[in-house]
């Protein structure tokens, strides 16, 4: 089941619209990732636009996965779509075989694979919890199981956690987003981590979802900064936002999404040096010009952005707004020349 779920910056766009974070527009941490991002969308949000969140299967499973739940229960209370029980296991068993025949990694998203299959009838009736839960695509149905069943395992497998020798737990968390020496709130962002103890050792692997195995600089320098999480703490009857300190200091690493590659931080820059730099890469989003770099170069990028509809009409055709954009930023630079 080859399916298109490179460049999904899900957690970029969840922050900024997340209410914890509300209040934090012009906030030099989302600005500079924005803008690193694509400038445009930088501009978009500076200038009071607010994202939409795409939809976003591997996220959605990941998110069932971490809360405790069952695959069963995620699917037959959750999604509401108990009658396709069946044929998940299906689907499950015969990946697992697929696997076993073809011992290379996620061999079932070859183009040669061929068991991904939902029959129009059992489909039938369903539609609804389709538009609700899967983002109006039945096929998003397999892709949410084969995240839940071999991605997040691959994940846990890449990470060197060997189920029966650890004890270890897979859950969401809200990390702590700030630069030092500046004046301006903790963001939360929200990641994934890998709790494993042994003894009394514990190990954390925080995990932040990748596109092709790619570390983007800018958000893995402030999660290796960061400083703790966000819990909820009881003060005076009533539950308040604190940042809690990591228990010990986690290892970083990528959860690539599509063929489940964990990789351990690859840095390429000085971490301080780069988280130092936020507050000079968001003035530049602030002030200087904010080409759509994205659109011009790397479109595919634009597919799950927030910002999409802003750039791209439903017949995916560029609005009038970017070539507006264009010109009031080129205006920008011959006042500073004159």
């Amino acid at each position: 089941m080859y399916y298109e779920v490179a460049y999904y910056h899900t957690d970029l766009f969840r922050a900024i619209g997340d209410e914890k974070n509300a209040g934090s527009r012009g906030h030099p941490v989302f600005s500079a990732l924005l803008y690193a991002f694509c400038p445009m969308s930088a501009k978009w949000w500076l200038n009071g636009a607010d994202p939409f969140i795409p939809y976003d299967v591997v996220w959605e499973a990941a998110s069932d996965f971490a809360s405790g739940i069952t695959l069963k229960d995620a699917l037959e209370k959750k999604r509401e779509v108990p009658d396709l029980l069946g044929h998940v296991k299906k689907y499950i068993d015969v990946v697992t075989a697929y696997r076993k025949n073809h011992p290379y990694r996620s061999s079932e998203l070859s183009p040669l694979f061929t068991g991904e299959e939902i029959e129009v009838t059992a489909r039938a009736g369903y539609q609804a919890a389709f538009d609700k839960h899967f983002g109006g695509d039945w096929r998003n149905v397999l892709r949410f199981v084969r995240a839940w069943a071999f991605t997040i395992p691959d994940w846990r497998g890449d990470s060197e956690i060997q189920p029966g020798k650890y004890e270890y737990k897979f859950e969401s968390v809200s990390v702590a987003f700030s630069v030092p020496r500046l004046s301006r709130r903790t963001l939360e962002w929200p990641a994934w981590n890998w709790r494993v103890k042994n003894g009394y050792a514990l190990r954390i692997v925080l995990g932040m979802m990748a596109n092709d195995n790619l570390q983007d600089q800018l958000r893995f320098a402030l999660a290796t900064k960061s400083n703790g999480y966000f819990g909820d703490v009881a003060e005076d009857g009533k539950a308040k936002r604190r940042v809690m300190p990591w228990e010990v200091t986690p290892q970083v690493y990528s959860f690539e999404r599509q063929a489940g590659w964990a990789k351990p931080l690859n840095a390429r820059f000085d971490v301080e040096k780069l988280v130092a730099c936020i507050p000079d890469v968001a003035a530049i989003a602030e002030k200087s010009a904010c080409l759509p770099l994205a659109a011009l170069s790397h479109y595919k990028k634009c597919e799950h952005c927030g910002f999409q509809a802003m750039c791209f009409t439903r017949d995916r055709d560029v609005t009038p707004l970017v070539y507006e954009s264009i010109k009031q930023d080129a205006e920008k630079f011959d006042r500073i020349i004159a």
